[in-house]
């Protein structure tokens, strides 16, 4: 209570700063625009993070102009670009002790006391329920308010107890450093160019030794202190931390712990940024590309977290103009180059790495399967954070992923196979827009030619998810609705039973969701199909221990009545017009060969039990002679007639 109270009354006390009218136009150089244009465009370019221009100079800050709000320029500017004056027109800061308002003075008697300091410092480093302490904003506020209203006062005071905490490894020393941190960074917002170089010669150091020291309970509490310090904040001011992150973040020293945890504080001060620094993202995605192949499971997490982030500002909606910073396009190009050896095999991909420090030459087969992984965090990563869908280029990596992802869930499969299922699940919810659905339907018709059942059955369920995510967009693309009625009616005369199946399971719910209908010409097919001749067992190999059955006759016929079958499932709780006859078509195959028989079971079984509640009303729409041979189906005799 007594530090928001504080952090209240210096928020009070804040000195309002001068800002001056600018035309970001003239500070571009550059001719104004009438039309609205998004993204990186000549007039906002000079606000973007540049190395060869950074303000390392006395003269170069002072030119500057620092543009604090992050969304200012890329949509559109403000109606009035209101920036600060020249340090020389603002309120001096760093006042005696004699020319500050009584309560100033107060707080500065208080804050400038080196054993008052000492005890505020032993209470904010106590630990106060252990595990769930977190890093606390209220404290942030405190110190933010402090070194803003009485610049770096209070510094030479505070110095030693940084330097003797941030060596500490524990928990709360470590989250009591990271708290001060994030406020000195934020409240040296005004500060002189001299005072704020010298207070990144002290903090980089300082920083530095906290990731080194940085374990499981912390590292969470230094991701929140550097994205709080860098949000809101110009990134030409904060140029010395993000060089300092940006040197070596995977190393090795520490263990993959450590280099995860340097991607983890990267990432949260990158992220603040958005679209203003195109330049470290391409360094830092130039710098983890040689090692997406990492071994370690929690150093590949964070990479995909990372390249999400990287990538989150290439975006394809109207009137946007193409981003300087990374294209996925141009990173999956590589990345499949890389992925060779296993595109063009036709097997299934087996995982066989194992945690380890893979050093030494590894075949390219290898090399390729540890990519994958990382590319795999990515895709999941991606999938619930990018602000549109990268359609075109996910579609590249689909033959992969469906020779991966197995058929059912199994805890005992690896993380690469539960990996790539995932990644079909996120990808088969995607947004898509009228011009990509014929971009999907051709790569999954090929997909469903694959030699592999596993990925014929998985096309299955991706086209399932697919069309009913995007529903009303397929149905406004009659092309699209008879390919996704061409393919599903191809599987459903797959040489592998679990496709079949799979196939009269996906028909039954496009027709229930009226995505396709019950017309007559899809009658008549499945018809024709289940009047496939089988071989008589009389006019068979007596001598044979093996049903000499021709498959394909077999196939089709089959394929016939799970169309049928299908279409009754596609009406659980009313009886069309149709519905009765195509009953007596499949009870005529009641006593044929299995698989045959069991679809003709199940499906009678599943009828009576959905119509059972509503029988009086559904038995209406059946004729005598119907309700006759359908009572001797769902009726089994009594044992004791």
């Amino acid at each position: 209570m007594a530090i928001s109270a504080v952090a209240g009354i210096l928020k009070q006390l804040k000195r309002p700063h001068k800002k001056v009218e600018e035309n970001p136009y003239e500070i571009g150089r550059c001719s104004e625009h009438s039309e609205i244009l998004v993204g990186d465009r000549p007039d906002n370019q000079w606000m973007l993070y540049d190395s060869g221009s950074l303000p390392r100079t006395k003269e170069a800050w002072v030119a500057c102009a620092f543009v604090e709000k992050t969304h200012w320029g890329y949509y559109s500017w403000p109606q009035k670009l209101s920036l600060y004056a020249p340090a020389e027109e603002q309120p001096k800061l760093g006042l005696k002790r004699e020319d500050m308002t009584e309560v100033e003075q107060i707080i500065f008697d208080h804050f400038s006391d080196p054993k008052f300091i000492e005890q505020l410092i032993k209470f904010l480093s106590l630990e106060d329920r252990k595990g769930k302490d977190k890093f606390n904003p209220r404290r942030f506020c405190l110190f933010k308010g402090l070194f803003r209203n009485f610049d770096n006062a209070f510094l030479p005071v505070l110095r030693p107890h940084l330097e003797r905490l941030v060596a500490d490894s524990h928990e709360s020393t470590q989250r009591c450093v990271a708290e001060i941190v994030a406020g000195l960074i934020r409240g040296c917002k005004h500060w002189t160019f001299e005072k704020v170089e010298k207070l990144w010669e002290f903090l980089c150091p300082l920083i530095r030794t906290a990731l080194t020291n940085i374990t499981v309970e912390t590292y969470s509490d230094w991701g929140t202190c550097i994205a709080t310090a860098c949000e809101s904040r110009d990134p030409r001011k904060l140029h010395w931390l993000f060089e300092m992150l940006m040197e070596s973040p995977v190393n090795g020293e520490g263990g993959s712990f450590v280099d995860a945890c340097r991607l983890y504080v990267l990432q949260g001060g990158l992220a603040q940024q958005e679209w203003r620094v195109p330049e470290l993202l391409h360094r830092l995605l130039q710098y983890l590309e040689p090692k997406l192949t990492q071994v370690y499971k929690n150093v590949r997490e964070r990479i995909g977290s990372v390249l999400t982030y990287i990538f989150m500002i290439d975006v394809s909606l109207p009137n946007t103009l193409r981003t300087s910073s990374p294209r996925i396009s141009d990173f999956t190009a590589r990345i499949l180059v890389r992925l060779k050896p296993l595109m063009d095999v036709d097997e299934e991909i087996q995982n066989h790495i194992v945690e380890e420090n893979g050093y030494g030459e590894q075949d390219e087969r290898t090399q390729a399967i540890k990519l994958l992984k990382t590319v795999l965090k990515w895709l999941m990563a991606s999938a619930g954070r990018s602000f549109s869908t990268a359609v075109p280029e996910q579609l590249q990596l689909l033959p992969l992923l469906f020779k991966i992802a197995p058929v059912e869930n199994d805890d005992s499969y690896d993380e690469m196979k539960r990996d790539a299922k995932t990644c079909l699940s996120l990808m088969s919810q995607g947004l898509l827009y009228p011009q990509q659905i014929m971009l999907v339907l051709p790569v999954l018709k090929e997909i469903a030619g694959s030699t592999s059942w596993h990925a014929r059955y998985t096309v299955l369920t991706y086209l399932q998810t697919m069309v009913f995510y995007n529903l009303f967009t397929f149905l406004n693309n009659k092309e699209a609705v008879h390919d996704v009625r061409w393919l599903v009616l191809k599987l459903l005369q797959d040489e592998q039973l679990e496709v079949r199946e799979m196939a009269a399971t996906t028909l039954s719910g496009l027709l229930q969701c009226n995505f396709l209908t019950m017309d007559a010409p899809m009658q008549t097919h499945f018809e024709k199909l289940c009047k496939t001749r089988l071989p008589k067992k009389r006019k068979r190999d007596p001598g044979s221990v093996v049903d000499t059955i021709p498959p394909a006759d077999l196939v089709k016929r089959h394929a016939g009545v799970l169309g049928l079958s299908a279409c009754i499932l596609s009406n659980p709780y009313d009886v069309p017009t149709w519905m009765p006859q195509l009953l007596m078509d499949l009870s005529a195959h009641l006593n044929d060969t299995q698989p045959i028989e069991m679809t003709v079971k199940k499906t009678l079984s599943n009828f009576r039990r959905t119509h059972l509640d509503n029988w009086q009303e559904h038995k209406q729409q059946f004729t005598d002679d119907q309700l006759l041979v359908l009572t001797d189906l769902l009726v089994s005799p009594c044992y004791y007639a």
